[in-house]
């Protein structure tokens, strides 16, 4: 054990022994450098200048100059202190290429004894380096070229370089160059450089950087990269001596806390000096990414709005002597929420690409740049959306490229557009759509949508009217801004509809002017019944927004409401069959103007009756309950009784469907005012009707028989045929206007005009010529002669109401009917 100690404590002492030894001679070695420095302390303090003055080539000016043993122990420094280095043109532009409090030249005393290079580190506490250039091209930077040695340039260009370190501390450096409009200016709050001259072919750095990135503008028109970003790191640049090119491999550094792998390159030989710069990083806010481009650059991508991290690369590639470099970045996101000017999407997943440079050649700048997406998937309020491409041109003034799809509910869809006018309940829906127009707010009038949304077994609700359509099955297609509605079939208060319709330009009319969209509609139905849809004739609903709005599409429903409500829409109608109360049509056609205020009936055909009908007009809403309407009727060949009937007699009952038979040919213009019911209000029925009625025959018609009590009381005026019966009827305020009419029938031939009311004013003149005294034969077919025809010696018969208001007619023996209308 004694002896174990004792080994071991000589080990120790053997030990200690040594370390003392080569602490002495290190210690004598300073000794000596420090007896060698101060003794020639004078003479080191000149060498040192002087071999700074001569790597110069501009105004040197030193306020003080002092020996430091110890301020960067271990070792030897000459301390110049308030170092200025100015350019010829100083006076000019006022910017000093160098300024420093203080700047530490570190000497090797072993060099300078055996009389080689012995400047091998330099540090710099309080300074700054301003590189001017003016914008004729003047510049400082002439500074760097060293005085021309003769003696130097015969020495070999592949000797090492004796610099060890050099070391800067709250150094400023800037590039200011006015003739390329770039700056770059960079706070250096600490920068280490380790030198290595490793071979013949390398020269490394070992680099610790702490500095502040004030700008990085490569144009100072579109703003810096990287602005006022603290840039932290410990990594190598190495320079190759062959290529002349300074180079960063994969190294980590930070960016505001932030990590990134940088990988660069500088090319510092010739004229075309260029440089390339890879970025990757991991989870990075989409604004902060935003913060590392130009202001131009993340206005442009201020469009969108991404709430979680992205993984990035970045690469941006130029000309060091300025000018827009080239950038491209790649980034990747998921479930993310993307905010953008159109609508915003919950769990977005997407690829992106970014690039300044769309057509090869051209200026790198926002009208050449571009933003693609790829891949994209995500919800919109609860709609699957996917897209294969999405893309943003020309970042100055963006244009929108996209395909969308989807596959939703109806009912889901109805609580994101948020109309009060269409109202979707149920159903399911599929939309692949393609846009093309600018991001931003504008006109739509080079916005283009093309694509389609299809729908299957829904109900829309169309408030203003409380209709609903059922059963709706079919698609609406755009292209570029015109809509199309395509075998839209529906069934609507029990009619089975199929439905066509377009709408030329409303995509660019809906925002700007919807007040002049105009929809084309044709409807095709087996059978319609008109008395589902005297809805019609009632003033529209005002219609309140339902449920809360916020975040839906408010404006583009709005828009919408907008167009249907003060929009024009032509509607083709074509039915087998119409039925309106008593009235009855087959083969139907029509075509009618829906207006914000009227309908009008541009034309419609049908077969009625047995006959054939035209008819055109207006219907304009005037109040709440009434519509004014206005109507030119053409009927052939009708069955008037049919017809009489249908029309409810029009509004009159002096000649009624049960007493008359006969085919029916009249032009009828007529202006009326009907309620929301479709019913004529009393008195408001103007107008005239030219008609011929063939193969005629009164039964059982009152006024003529009570003729009988007067004449031909033997004859049968219960069924009176007669000739084809022609005449004008004038018909106002409640009143019939009868011109002079022939009538040449079975029971006898006859006169009849005057004036028909149901106000008690009516006034019936009857001639009934003498000829008639002559029974006619029972199988005689009456034949008209002419209401021109005095129609000879006459009885004359004249009606008026009675006490009771029934017409009474009476004897006119000296034709005063004819006496009082004839003018005084």
């Amino acid at each position: 054990m004694n002896k174990k100690y004792l080994r071991n404590n000589r080990y120790l002492r053997y030990t200690l022994k040594g370390l003392a030894i080569v602490v002495g001679l290190i210690l004598i070695l300073y000794i000596i450098a420090f007896i060698y420095v101060s003794a020639n302390k004078k003479k080191i303090i000149l060498q040192v200048t002087e071999q700074i003055g001569k790597k110069l080539t501009g105004n040197v000016s030193i306020k003080d100059v002092e020996l430091s043993f110890f301020s960067d122990f271990p070792r030897v420094a000459v301390v110049l202190h308030n170092v200025l280095i100015t350019d010829s043109m100083y006076a000019q532009h006022h910017h000093a290429f160098f300024t420093g409090e203080e700047v530490f030249a570190n000497v090797s005393v072993i060099n300078m004894i055996s009389k080689r290079s012995f400047l091998n580190g330099f540090k710099i506490n309080k300074g700054s380096f301003y590189l001017y250039t003016d914008a004729s091209g003047y510049t400082n930077k002439y500074l760097f070229s060293p005085k021309k040695d003769s003696a130097a340039a015969n020495k070999s260009t592949t000797s090492k370089n004796e610099l060890k370190r050099i070391t800067l501390n709250d150094v400023r450096l800037v590039d200011d160059n006015r003739q390329k409009n770039k700056l770059y200016d960079i706070v250096i709050k600490e920068l280490k450089l380790d030198l290595n001259d490793k071979d013949s072919s390398t020269f490394l750095f070992s680099t610790k950087a702490n500095m502040v990135i004030k700008s990085l503008a490569f144009n100072l028109e579109r703003g810096s990269f990287i602005k006022d970003k603290t840039f932290r790191g410990n990594f190598e640049v190495g320079y190759d001596k062959k290529l002349k090119q300074i180079q960063l491999d994969s190294v980590n550094i930070k960016l505001d806390d932030q990590p990134f792998n940088m990988t660069a390159r500088f090319d510092m030989a010739g004229d075309d000096r260029k440089f390339s710069l890879r970025l990757y990083t991991e989870d990075i806010l989409y604004s902060f990414a935003r913060s590392l481009v130009t202001p131009k650059i993340s206005s442009a991508l201020s469009i969108a709005d991404i709430d979680k991290p992205l993984d990035v690369v970045a690469t941006l590639s130029g000309p060091l002597k300025g000018g827009d470099p080239l950038v491209a970045v790649n980034f990747i996101t998921k479930k993310a929420q993307l905010k953008t000017p159109f609508v915003d999407f919950d769990k977005a997943s997407f690829k992106g690409f970014f690039t300044n440079e769309v057509v090869p050649g051209q200026p790198k700048k926002d009208p050449n740049s571009k933003i693609t997406i790829t891949d994209f998937s995500a919800t919109w309020k609860d709609l699957p959306v996917t897209s294969n491409k999405i893309e943003i041109l020309n970042l100055s003034q963006p244009l929108l490229t996209c395909d969308l799809h989807s596959s939703f509910s109806l009912a889901t869809f109805n609580n994101i557009m948020g109309s009060n006018v269409l109202q979707l309940t149920s159903g399911t829906g599929v939309a692949n759509i393609t846009y093309k127009g600018p991001v931003a707010k504008n006109n739509n009038t080079n916005s283009f949508v093309n694509g389609f949304v299809s729908f299957k077994n829904g109900t829309i609700l169309y408030r203003p009217r409380d209709v609903e359509l059922k059963n709706v099955n079919g698609r609406i297609v755009f292209r570029s801004s015109d809509v199309f509605v395509e075998n839209l079939q529906c069934v609507v208060l029990n009619n089975k509809v199929v439905m066509q319709g377009r709408a030329l330009n409303l995509l660019t009319l809906i925002d700007a002017s919807p007040n002049k969209v105009n929809i084309d509609w044709n409807i095709f139905s087996p059978s319609i019944n008109l008395n589902a849809f005297t809805y019609l004739l009632k003033a529209r609903k005002k219609v309140v927004a339902v449920g809360n709005s916020k975040g839906k599409l408010v404006k583009m429903a709005s828009n919408l409401d907008q167009a249907l409500d003060q929009g024009s829409v032509v509607v083709s109608l074509k039915t087998g069959h119409l039925i309106y109360k008593k009235f009855d049509a087959t083969n139907v056609l029509a075509n009618i103007s829906v207006l914000q205020d009227r309908y009008v009936i541009n034309n419609v055909s049908m077969e009625h009756a047995g006959g054939k009908m035209m008819l055109s007009g207006s219907l304009i809403g005037q109040a709440a309950n009434r519509h004014n309407a206005k109507i030119k009727v053409s009927v052939q060949n009708a069955d008037i009784s049919k017809t009489l009937d249908a029309f409810n007699n029009f509004g009159q009952d002096g000649i009624t469907s049960k007493v008359i038979n006969g085919k029916l040919t009249a032009n009828i213009d007529a202006s009326l005012a009907i309620d929301g019911e479709g019913k004529a209000y009393p008195g408001s029925v103007e107008g005239l009707v030219d008609f011929s009625l063939k193969d005629g025959a009164l039964i059982n018609y009152e006024p003529l028989k009570k003729m009988q009590s007067f004449i031909f009381k033997n004859r049968d005026f219960t069924n009176i045929r007669f000739a084809e019966l022609k005449d004008r009827l004038e018909i106002k305020n409640n009143e019939v206007k009868i011109n002079r009419m022939e009538i040449q029938s079975s029971v006898m031939s006859m006169f009849v005009e005057g004036l028909y009311s149901t106000k008690g004013n009516t006034d019936i003149s009857i001639q009934v010529p003498f000829s008639n005294l002559h029974k006619p034969d029972a199988d005689l077919k009456p034949e008209n002669i002419g209401t021109d025809k005095k129609g000879g010696r006459s009885v004359y018969l004249r009606g008026r109401p009675g006490p009771d208001g029934k017409i009474k007619f009476k004897l006119d023996l000296f034709n005063k009917f004819n006496k009082e209308k004839e003018p005084k």
